[in-house]
């Protein structure tokens, strides 16, 4: 490991996302209803956790020694993402870049009315829907990365079509829907970790940080988002030690603190 041996487990948890997907597919005309409905759940937890923890951290401090590994985990992760991690890539990098201005394609503001926030559904549910992909895909041809970007999207198609092969009905009725819902609840997490936050060039204020130690163990350190956005090539691992360091500017520019997770962050009144 690069930074941390504690990133193994974020490197299993993508590992066993894609078999534990095959698996529910080969099993499907056996499972109660009950049945699908637990599996189904837990199957969102591992993809919301996915792009919110380990696409995220792999993105800005990459778990491998080998430039090899650190190539071909991204094709890996891209088959449980169900979209090409480096579109996720430049979509988060110019997120950084712009930190939630208009400018930024990911910000809460820019379909909002008269300069206020975007209502947190709308924002999570069609999000996946617009064009920061597109922006993310012509970044992509510019850095000529595209021949990661088809590889990328050949391992989601292929593992698209080993799900299809193996039970339509799981692809149409359960994976489809689990798909979307998984970015629904990536697209929460990211409203809510800017919501009530400063102004986007205001460095020490323009996020939302929960302190909570059980939801950062759970987390890793998600939860220090306010910290992330002043040092985003940190190491997760090192969010502690960057608010201690930056407390008081973060104290003077008004930093807001919630109050619960920010999936629940439209109960935070």
């Amino acid at each position: 490991m690069k930074y941390s041996k504690y990133d193994l487990i974020l490197i299993s948890v993508s590992v066993v996302q894609l078999p534990s997907l095959v698996l529910w597919a080969l099993m499907y005309e056996k499972l109660s209803l009950s049945l699908h409905l637990m599996i189904f759940f837990a199957e969102l937890m591992l993809f919301y956790f996915n792009p919110i923890v380990i696409t995220h951290n792999f993105l800005h401090t990459p778990f491998f020694k080998s430039p090899f590994l650190n190539r071909l985990f991204p094709i890996f992760n891209s088959m449980n993402l169900g979209l090409p991690q480096i579109l996720y890539k430049y979509h988060h990098l110019n997120h950084h870049r712009h930190n939630n201005s208009l400018e930024d394609p990911s910000s809460t503001y820019l379909f909002g009315n008269n300069g206020q926030q975007e209502h947190w559904v709308s924002y999570s549910a069609l999000s996946l829907l617009r064009d920061g992909t597109q922006k993310a895909w012509a970044q992509t041809i510019q850095k000529k990365e595209g021949q990661l970007l088809g590889i990328e999207i050949g391992a989601c198609v292929l593992f698209w079509v080993i799900l299809l092969g193996i039970n339509w009905r799981f692809f149409a009725y359960s994976y489809i829907p689990l798909f979307y819902f998984g970015w629904f609840l990536a697209h929460v997490e990211n409203y809510y970790e800017h919501y009530r936050a400063r102004g986007p060039s205001d460095r020490f204020g323009n996020a939302v940080s929960y302190y909570k130690s059980w939801y950062n163990f759970l987390m890793f350190n998600e939860g220090l988002h306010q910290e992330h956005h002043i040092s985003p090539q940190e190491h997760w691992s090192k969010r502690p030690e960057t608010r201690i360091r930056f407390q008081d500017q973060m104290k003077k520019a008004g930093a807001f603190e919630a109050k619960v997770p920010p999936l629940l962050g439209m109960f935070d009144k």
